[in-house]
């Protein structure tokens, strides 16, 4: 049994495109990126049609194949020279391996829990299901893009969640992530400890995933201060500028200020199209890429944000929809891994725009000036109308 291609997800995915072609025309209206855009557009429409033509059973015995490859486009920028490498240049174009990593990255963790959903809350399980998040992980950290590295973190809560975690378990993988950010001070991150030896404890884990858990949150919370003496200083600067703007005004905090007086100066209708003073004086940077979202705020106001979240909210419930009518336990696993990196990307780029979230480099789906990100989404929106027309057969 196999159902139609669903027209309500293709169709939410092309305004979003259009409105995002606009708006990169209305930040730079003598460049031609717009016109690259909109080939881009044209390139991942067909793609996506393509895609939803495979059935699902192909992509799971890919699955692997699919992991190796991308292992393999991840290494290719890392081998350039200079301090970011995150591009691969083809004559005329570039390209970002990263973000083909993406779905590559939820396709075998669908295969990878799908064929171990006997024993998933096993350790074995979340070692072999941490290691495979890890390798693509350190290679995007390598470039550095710390941005692309938590969206494989995104993909791999929300897979394993699908395929039959409890929230328990989900909080004692998530704990690694609380002991970083309590490290900074001895005393909040000894108090969670103690808790969490207690949680553990109590709720009779066994000695295995206890002593796997404990020792784990004790190391992170011991090297977390060295390795923030390490890292680049632009990477502190943005998580401290996020806690303060006005740490750095006319430095790493320019942006956000920029961004927040952009989106806060469109008010409810906008100034209208073309008009928007912080884009046309150019006082908003990465203004066709991460900030897109800000130029939208000034030219449309809240009445335009509005109705693009709106088309967000059909499409992510659409995804949704599909995940949860999805008879086959893969099937809905993948579902969930691809719908995460959409809904990851847009979280995460307009809490940045708009100051909740610090600045990471993560494009905006469908919207912000890019091929990569844009023909990317298009195939994740592939692969989601195979799983709708044919992911109620098994594998």
């Amino acid at each position: 049994m196999t159902r139609s291609f669903d027209w309500t997800i293709a169709i939410c995915a092309v305004l979003l495109s259009a409105i995002g072609i606009l708006l990169i025309y209305s930040a730079s209206p003598t460049s031609v990126l717009w016109i690259k855009q909109a080939i881009y557009l044209v390139v991942g429409v067909l793609l996506m049609v393509g895609l939803w033509k495979i059935p699902i059973r192909l992509h799971y015995s890919f699955g692997w194949i699919y992991f190796v490859i991308s292992l393999v486009i991840l290494l290719a920028p890392i081998l350039q020279g200079g301090d970011v490498k995150r591009w691969v240049h083809f004559g005329f174009a570039t390209f970002q391996p990263s973000e083909l990593a993406k779905p590559a990255i939820a396709l075998v963790l669908a295969r990878f829990f799908y064929d171990h959903k006997k024993d998933i809350k096993s350790i074995k399980v979340f070692s072999g299901a941490i290691l495979i998040t890890a390798i693509p992980f350190g290679l995007v950290m390598i470039q550095p893009d710390l941005g692309t590295a938590m969206v494989f973190i995104a993909i791999f809560v929300c897979s394993i969640y699908t395929a039959g975690v409890d929230e328990l378990t989900l909080f004692f993988v998530a704990s690694p992530l609380l002991s970083i950010v309590l490290s900074f001070h001895w005393i909040p991150w000894a108090v969670f400890y103690v808790a969490l030896l207690l949680i553990l404890w109590f709720s009779r884990t066994r000695l295995a995933a206890f002593l796997t858990i404990s020792i784990g949150n004790f190391v992170v919370g011991v090297l977390t201060p060295a390795i923030w003496r390490s890292i680049h200083i632009y990477q502190k600067e943005r998580i401290l500028v996020f806690l303060d703007p006005g740490r750095d005004p006319f430095g790493t905090g320019y942006q956000i200020i920029q961004s927040k007086i952009a989106v806060g100066s469109g008010q409810f209708w906008g100034k209208g199209f073309l008009q928007g003073t912080q884009t046309k004086l150019a006082f908003l940077p990465a203004k066709q890429t991460d900030f897109i979202f800000a130029v939208l705020g000034e030219q449309f106001g809240f009445i335009g944000s509005f109705i693009t979240l709106l088309i967000f909210f059909i499409l992510f419930f659409r995804i949704l929809k599909i995940a949860d009518e999805a008879r086959n336990e893969y099937a809905r696993i993948l579902a969930t891994g691809l719908g995460s990196i959409i809904f990851f990307g847009t979280l995460v780029n307009i809490g940045m725009v708009i100051g909740l979230m610090p600045v990471t480099g993560l494009p905006l789906p469908f919207l912000s000036s890019g091929g990569s990100s844009l023909i990317t989404s298009f195939c994740i929106l592939g692969i989601l109308q195979s799983i709708h027309s044919h992911g109620i057969e098994g594998p």
